[in-house]
């Protein structure tokens, strides 16, 4: 049977996750009409949904990606971005899944948790992930356990001794569902207050000193957004959930680092294999194959737009390791071909997170 190790970990890099599962891809090709190629989209509005709150990560990025994106789609559309948070992006995937008509005029950026959520049966996850039509993937990610330079815990081993109060946003988001799995399988100590609306409003409770930190922060959210606070040291970085260490955080270890045991290993890479889709861009169920490869052609070509690279470099904005929307499609059907046992362990210590 193939093990979720053997394809993941042998790997030097993140996007090694896809390894030999998605060997042989064939490249889609635009529609041959002429016609369909370049009038699809003309005269038309795109409605580019963004699974949370304004100034937040997935905001920044988004907006970046709709600035140059209608210059790749035939017709360049008007696109109008809407911000729906909710669920650690559940609310726009549920919105997305079975509210929105298949025509390529409604996508939407969700966190990578919409990857899995179906998969490991999270409250209030009503879609199947293989069914979304998978346009592609901004980056990885890796995210931070974060503590505030007063915070009492201070060190990686503090985790496992001292409570350590953090903030999240809905059950469903990765801020509340990541330390509390890692608390399950690794016995840390996060003590989680959840209700906030995002990482922007954790981290003005960071400053107050409501909390004392944030489980979960994506690296390169704190990049785009904090970059202050790493100068001037007033957050402290304790571990990596990720799947293996970004080279410029190369002391902070990974979750698969600190754990005891191959099983745990196993169940911790499961958790985070997300992070590999750590900006998607999804679209509904359904939407015709030659409106799919534009919609994915466009993606391909923005992503490799060297002025979107040059306003993202201009705006320390990290894209890296992005997802072709086949490839992305391959990843996530892949996860559902793992060994149940260890699906529904790591399933059990989210949807206890989510509140199951």
């Amino acid at each position: 049977m193939l093990t979720f190790a053997s394809c993941v970990v042998r790997r030097p890099r993140l996007v090694g996750v896809l390894c030999a599962m998605l060997a042989g891809l064939a490249a889609a090709s635009l529609p041959s009409g002429a016609q369909a190629q370049s009038e699809y989209f003309k005269g038309k509005t795109m409605r580019f949904l963004i699974g949370a709150p304004v100034g937040g990560g997935y905001d920044v990025y988004g907006r970046l990606f709709t600035e140059y994106y209608r210059r790749h789609l035939p017709g360049q559309p008007t696109i109008v971005v809407q911000n729906m948070p909710g669920g650690g992006s559940l609310v726009v995937g549920n919105t997305i899944y079975s509210q929105s008509t298949p025509d390529g005029l409604t996508l939407a950026m969700s966190g990578g948790s919409l990857a899995t959520a179906g998969l490991f049966g999270l409250t209030g996850a009503r879609f199947d992930s293989r069914r979304f039509t998978w346009v592609g993937s901004m980056g990885s990610e890796v995210g931070l356990t974060v503590a505030w330079f007063t915070s009492p815990v201070k060190t990686t081993e503090d985790l496992f001794t001292k409570e350590f109060i953090v903030g999240a946003a809905g059950s469903a988001a990765a801020s509340a569902v990541f330390p509390t799995a890692v608390n399950r399988i690794l016995n840390t100590r996060f003590k989680i207050v959840a209700g906030y609306t995002g990482a922007p409003d954790i981290s003005l409770a960071m400053e107050r000193g409501e909390v004392q930190g944030m489980g979960n922060w994506n690296y390169s959210s704190i990049v785009s957004n904090r970059a202050d606070w790493i100068k001037d040291k007033k957050i402290l970085f304790l571990l990596q959930l990720g799947l293996e260490r970004r080279p410029e955080l190369a002391d902070v270890p990974t979750v698969i680092d600190v754990a005891k045991t191959e099983r745990q290993k196993d169940v911790l890479r499961l958790v985070f294999a997300q992070q590999v889709l750590g900006r998607p861009i999804i679209g509904p169920p359904g939407i015709a194959d030659d409106i799919t490869r534009m919609l994915q052609a466009g993606f391909d070509a923005t992503i490799n737009d060297p002025d979107l690279k040059a306003e993202a470099a201009r705006r320390s904005i990290d894209i890296d390791s992005p997802t072709s929307g086949p490839d992305a499609l391959q990843f996530v059907e892949k996860l559902y071909t793992y060994d149940p046992a260890l699906i529904a362990e790591a399933g059990a210590a989210m949807t206890i997170a989510a509140g199951k």
